[in-house]
């Protein structure tokens, strides 16, 4: 009993401590908000690749391997040539033209069986597209210059465009943010404060400069797509 008797003076000597510390606590509000934004994109490479054959026997002639990889070799220097020549009026709004080639042999089933016919060199391209607008005349003159293959244009986007949209997409989350608080602080019949803390974490959806057609006579071969930069923010509010 006498125990019982000490543990109740202890527990009413504690309870104002607990009280004022409860009412210490200070009010909160916090927010889970996420902001968009759009950007278009400021550059693009374009890729694009030619298949050139050379049978070992064509037209009553003879080759050997390495002569029909000789052969393939110049037609391929030949094309790297004329697309140079072709894009020499996109030096400006261009960079980073790249070529490769690579051999491999052709075969044909013959009885089952696999046999070589000849050599093919697949040469492929890639050049970067500093001005979007002009992404049409410079895959027109790819095409002009004997290249079949060409693949859409993927985009990318610079860092500051990226940081700007990020920046947009930040302040609509913070904006909503604090209409929604306001609210929920009168509500509470409080008056909302500034904000305390904020933790930002952001990403960017990249889509694609895509392309309508491959064909010369389209008047309109790409058509821009924005990109969506997304940011998400947890606020916190201090309410008075």
């Amino acid at each position: 009993m006498r125990y019982m008797s000490v543990f109740f003076v202890f527990a009413l000597l504690m309870a104002p401590a607990v009280a004022q510390s409860a009412q210490e606590l200070p009010r909160q509000i916090v927010l889970n908000e996420t902001g968009k934004a759009e950007v278009m994109p400021t550059s693009g490479t374009l890729s694009f690749s030619q298949v050139i054959v050379a049978l070992l026997k064509e037209n009553g002639k003879t080759m050997t391997a390495k002569e029909a990889k000789n052969k393939l070799a110049e037609q391929a220097k030949a094309l790297t040539g004329t697309l140079k020549k072709n894009l020499a009026f996109a030096q400006d709004f261009t960079k980073d033209f790249e070529a490769n080639v690579s051999f491999s042999p052709r075969y044909k089933r013959v009885d089952n069986e696999s046999i070589i016919i000849g050599y093919q060199a697949r040469a492929s391209y890639s050049i970067k597209v500093l001005n979007l607008k002009k992404a049409q005349e410079v895959t027109q003159a790819v095409l002009n210059s004997g290249v079949e293959e060409v693949s859409p244009l993927y985009t990318q986007i610079d860092e500051t465009s990226r940081r700007s949209c990020e920046k947009e997409a930040l302040k609509r989350a913070v904006e909503r943010g604090k209409e929604r608080a306001a609210i929920m602080a009168e509500l509470m019949d409080a008056e909302l404060g500034k904000i305390s803390t904020a933790v930002i974490n952001g990403e960017m959806t990249p889509r694609m400069y895509m392309a309508k057609s491959a064909m010369a006579e389209d008047a309109n071969m790409y058509e821009p797509q924005a990109s969506t930069c997304t940011v998400r923010v947890e606020l916190v509010f201090s309410v008075e």
